[in-house]
């Protein structure tokens, strides 16, 4: 097979981490990274709370545990030789009740069988050695459990590629994909000004040394007001999250939000009513069900359309897109899932000179109640994040408070799986639902188990949006899954461990992209 040009779609992580081990594995190749961003790491690899996840309640010998452990293997060297900041501080994860210390018992389980070392349950007395303001009934400690700067990270491995011929090209957005015999043509434009995602977080270099957030952006509560989401009880037929509360105390007093509301009803509808979304014989296209939804183009989408569009030729692609991943593979011919469903995790930073927690605190993880999870860190810079206080994205690359895509949401609420999904942890999350739209009420719950934290000194820090895929199930796609067409290889799905794991599944992607052309 002669490869002499690779283009790899997507400068995250993953995409940079493949892009560096293709330059290895093929010196004599052309390597161009594009991304519409103006930089690396420009949405969820650079908006985390830093921490090196072993994925200690991942299933004995899963994809996922080996994916993590070959990453951590990588990542631990790597980050020695380029001087990037590293602290292995060490996790708890506390329960606070009966039901979460036999959980912790079986995440014990999984971590031995998984070879996670040291690895063992403390009682109250033991935690307290460990983290003097951790307050539970059991805890499970992780002692080498780190945390890192990923951004930095990135920026490393992409300075890898450079040293070694390949380049990357910013601000292009590719819009299409066609697989050809024996090689790929890549549709492309130049891409709409990106949201400043540095306004709304602490990405930046200066704030990560200096560790000043406090002109990040409005507070939290401001964006995400305390209307909880509406969940109907077990055996109702009708859809489990109703947006339509939250979004009228958000944006109830705007002119253009009668035309979002009347878009999401109509979407529900379809999928509480299904014979609502039949259609009448004879009708015309107006009048069908859905039709105006179907037609009307995300913001994005209409940008696009008034741009010049370009194209090239590679003999082979990789397509690393993240949150648009399902989007360029409907374009390219592909099946459309798993369907990406965007996630908003927002973060906090607390005014902290009393070192309230030396490393990481965490709550227990419950496969049932997925994004509740919350743990307080301590960075490798020294300072202490809460996070992350999660739920369902407006956008996938919306970040400012007033931020809203149509055509996202449409995606989403269009979905039957994320219904489903819905419908599959409505029982529990909506315990959860008022900390998951209000950051006071989230601090509370992270108090529970951190009481020593005060209230007062807690502050905005970094939102992320999270690529989540989900399959027509409902079920949440954490694993590594990677689909190859010729010359064209997609991502469609990365693990929760993604940024931990970014070399070992450059390996993995790599394999099979070549693997399948050799």
């Amino acid at each position: 097979m002669s490869i002499s040009r690779v283009a790899v779609i997507g400068a995250g992580i993953v995409g940079v981490a493949l892009a560096r081990e293709i330059t290895g594995r093929l010196p004599a190749a052309e390597v161009t990274v594009f991304d519409k961003a103006d930089r690396v790491g420009a949405h969820q690899s650079g908006h985390t709370s830093g921490i090196v996840d072993p994925t200690l309640d991942a299933k004995a010998g899963s994809p996922e545990a080996k994916l993590a452990r070959r990453g951590v293997e990588l990542l631990v060297p790597y980050v020695s030789e380029r001087g990037i900041p590293y602290r292995a501080c060490g996790q708890l994860l506390v329960a606070q009740t009966t039901d979460e210390a036999d959980r912790l018992e079986e995440i014990l389980a999984r971590a031995e069988a998984n070879a996670i070392p040291g690895v063992r349950l403390l009682d109250r007395n033991e935690m307290r050695e460990v983290e003097p303001n951790a307050r539970g009934v059991l805890a499970l400690y992780s002692p080498h459990t780190a945390v890192t700067d990923f951004t930095a990270l990135t920026e490393a491995f992409a300075s890898d590629v450079t040293a070694a011929g390949g380049t990357f090209r910013f601000g292009t957005e590719v819009t299409g994909l066609d697989v050809m015999s024996n090689e790929v043509r890549v549709r492309m434009c130049a891409a709409a000004p990106e949201p400043d995602t540095d306004a709304a977080s602490d990405t930046g270099a200066d704030r990560r040394e200096s560790g000043d957030h406090s002109q990040v952006r409005d507070d939290i509560d401001d964006q995400v007001h305390e209307a909880p989401r509406t969940y109907r009880g077990e055996d109702s037929t009708g859809p489990v999250i109703d947006f339509r509360d939250e979004l009228r105390s958000r944006f109830g007093e705007q002119g253009w939000f009668k035309q979002v509301e009347d878009t999401i009803g109509n979407l529900s509808d379809r999928f509480t009513n299904p014979a609502a979304g039949r259609e009448r014989p004879g009708a015309p296209d107006h009048e069908r069900p859905g039709a105006r939804e179907q037609e009307r183009p995300s913001t994005r989408e209409r940008e696009r359309s008034e741009r010049s569009e370009d194209a090239e030729v590679f003999d082979l692609v990789i397509v690393c897109a993240g949150l648009q991943a399902d989007r360029l593979a409907l374009a390219a011919g592909f099946d459309e899932e798993p369907r990406i469903v965007a996630f908003t995790s927002d973060y906090y930073s607390v005014d902290d000179s009393t070192e309230v927690v030396r490393g990481i605190i965490g709550t227990v993880p419950d496969a049932g109640t997925p994004f509740t999870g919350k743990s307080v860190v301590r960075g490798v810079n020294g300072s202490l994040s809460l996070g992350p206080n999660t739920f369902v994205s407006l956008g996938r690359e919306r970040y400012d408070k007033h931020g809203f895509d149509l055509g996202d949401m449409g995606s989403t609420v269009g979905f039957k799986g994320f219904w489903k999904f819905a419908a599959q942890t409505a029982k529990t999350a909506a315990r959860g639902a008022k900390s998951a739209v209000s950051s006071s009420s989230f601090v509370a719950e992270v108090r529970k188990f951190v009481p020593a934290i005060d209230a007062s000194t807690v502050r905005p820090g970094t939102r992320g949006i999270r690529a989540q895929a989900i399959d027509a199930g409902g079920k949440l796609v954490d694993e590594l899954r990677v689909t190859t067409r010729g010359r064209l290889t997609m991502v469609r799905s990365l693990p929760r461990s993604g940024a931990t794991s970014a070399l070992a599944a450059a390996e993995r992607i790599a394999d099979q992209a070549l693997d399948a052309n050799a």
